[in-house]
């Protein structure tokens, strides 16, 4: 690889952070994979299935005009647990 040019004698040192760098790609690729395998564990970045269930039965609740509402659950830090 290189034959012929001024990278010849450097081309195999080339190898080392390249490698670590296709590796550390898919190694982050993986990780991202398995956080977000279950979407429903309730982690920050999953979907706030409860606070969605809840908000469709306010307002369900609200169409039949029935008084005794439950309240809405309002974020923690800015995240809906």
């Amino acid at each position: 690889m290189g034959d012929g040019t001024a990278l010849e004698n450097y081309t195999l040192w080339f190898n080392i952070p390249f490698s670590l760098l296709v590796t550390w790609c898919f190694h982050t690729l993986d990780s991202v994979g398995e956080a977000s395998v279950n979407p429903f564990e309730g982690s920050p970045n999953d979907v706030p299935i409860t606070q969605i269930s809840l908000t469709i039965e306010i307002d369900m609740r609200d169409m039949l005009d029935e008084s005794d509402l439950p309240p809405a659950i309002t974020p923690i830090n800015q995240i809906v647990l």
